[in-house]
């Protein structure tokens, strides 16, 4: 194991990162977690097949588990950074390490924040798997003024959670060339589980997070007032929502049969609708040129589309299954003796769906996602009103999504922060997926698209009229 990882410790390079050039291009920090050992593999096949020449490294708190990740996965990383959540000095000499953090340590509640701000304090760029909406509350909050004073870009739900429906959203109004406008952008998550195959679909980890979520809604609905109020008193007027043509976008708790799709639809519970309302307000703020036409004041204005989100099932029975599972959930996560028994039974009280074990190697090489999203809006710009007289619908496809394909897109968010930073026409601060590369206008939407579907995650028009 030693042959296949040079060892260097956070601690020993503190000192001399500060006065060079960082060590490293990326530090996968939490490498040796569930998800971190596939984020980190993602990145070592790309560097060996050359298609990503980078100095990387992997990072967490055990050396001895560390090494013992490079000998199981034969990993050939640049070196291995020891750090410790508990231990900011050792954050903030392994952030300095290192130009970009790829944070894979979750719950994010509870160990996310030591990491951005040693980020923010070193100068290192920052990415992280977060689908936990108060969290990325919370650090906007926090971290918003002193990451732009800092020059550093804080990036979250670059993952699953949420790349295919923040950037997928924004795919879809490109398709509305102007003067025609995207006025609803309505998404179907769906996912093919292979039958017979043992395994849950989602690791305990991802549950766990869902129930502190649940139980702390309250104050993360005060924590976002403050935000909104922060971000006002800042900037008078930046937390207005882009404007809307078209009727409300309106959508069913469910179960709903798609007929397009030939599935039962629910609303999505995750954290997708909260990001992409996020990114929204924070393009509107900005101001740009994805799809824009001159504000009464001259300025300009994205013109982005409603948005709505859903998940599929495809037979009756699976309908209620999630209906009674769900209905479960709800009931348990707002008691504090449920929560109990949620946290310490995830695969009985989630019928299956998540493990401490996680999915096993053939369910994650069997599984596939494909997120559709149907576009609708006006070829007159909305300008007229009235029925929608243009209709397109978008896919975005890949590998099994809590794992595989979502260590794809998180590489691919971090090679953007690398390699495309310098056209976001960002000094720094907190931001969502879509609107890191929306910043960028049209073409850093679409490189970040062409990256994604080099690596398997395809961005895809299948129909339009």
């Amino acid at each position: 194991a030693q042959s296949l990882c040079t060892l260097h410790t956070a601690r020993s390079q503190a000192h001399s990162n500060t006065a060079m050039a960082p060590a490293y291009d990326l530090v996968v920090f939490g490498a040796t977690g569930y998800t971190g050992e596939r984020v980190a593999a993602s990145i070592d096949a790309l560097s060996k097949a050359g298609t990503w020449r980078l100095k990387w490294a992997v990072g967490g708190r055990s050396r001895a588990k560390l090494d013992a990740l490079c000998a199981k996965r034969g990993l050939a990383p640049t070196g291995v950074v020891v750090a410790d959540t508990d231990d900011a000095a050792s954050l903030k000499a392994m952030a300095a390490s290192s130009r970009v953090v790829m944070n894979c340590t979750g719950p994010y509640r509870f160990y996310g924040e030591p990491v951005v701000a040693a980020c923010v304090a070193a100068g290192a760029d920052y990415v992280d798997l977060c689908g936990e909406p108060e969290f990325i509350d919370r650090m906007q909050l926090k971290f918003g003024v002193p990451a732009v004073l800092a020059g550093v870009l804080v990036v979250h739900a670059c993952a699953f959670d949420s790349v295919p429906a923040d950037v997928g959203c924004l795919f879809t109004a490109l398709q509305f060339a102007p003067p025609a406008r995207c006025a609803h952008a309505m998404m179907y998550h769906t996912a093919d589980w292979p039958a017979g195959v043992k395994g849950a679909a989602g690791h305990a980890t991802t549950f766990f997070a869902a129930v502190h979520g649940f139980a702390n809604v309250g104050a993360t609905r005060r924590q976002r007032k403050e935000l909104l109020a922060a971000l006002e008193a800042r900037v008078p007027g930046s937390t207005k929502e882009a404007p809307t043509v078209g009727p409300k976008l309106r959508v069913a708790t469910g179960p709903t049969w798609v007929a397009k799709l030939a599935k039962y639809a629910f609303r999505f519970p995750g954290a997708d609708v909260a990001v992409v309302r996020t990114s929204q307000r924070t393009l509107h703020s900005l101001g740009g040129s994805l799809a824009a036409d001159g504000g009464k004041d001259g300025t300009k204005q994205f013109l982005l589309p409603q948005y709505g989100a859903a998940f599929c099932v495809t037979s009756t029975m699976s309908a209620w299954m999630v209906a009674a599972t769900g209905a479960l959930f709800n009931f348990l996560a707002a008691r504090a003796w449920g929560r109990s028994l949620l946290l310490r039974f995830p695969q009985t009280l989630s019928a299956g769906a998540f493990s401490h074990e996680g999915p096993s190697e053939e369910m994650l090489a069997k599984s596939t996602f494909r997120t559709v999203f149907f576009g609708a809006g006006y070829s007159d710009g909305g300008a007229a009103g009235g029925a929608f007289d243009r209709r397109v619908t978008c896919s975005v496809s890949g590998p099994e999504p809590g794992y595989i394909a979502t260590a794809l897109m998180f590489g691919a968010m971090a090679r953007t922060l690398l390699d495309d930073r310098a056209g976001l026409g960002l000094k720094g601060g907190v931001f969502t997926p879509g609107a890191l590369v929306g910043s960028g206008g049209a073409p850093a939407i679409r490189r970040l698209v062409e990256r994604l579907g080099a690596v398997g995650v395809k961005f895809t028009v299948d129909e339009e009229s």
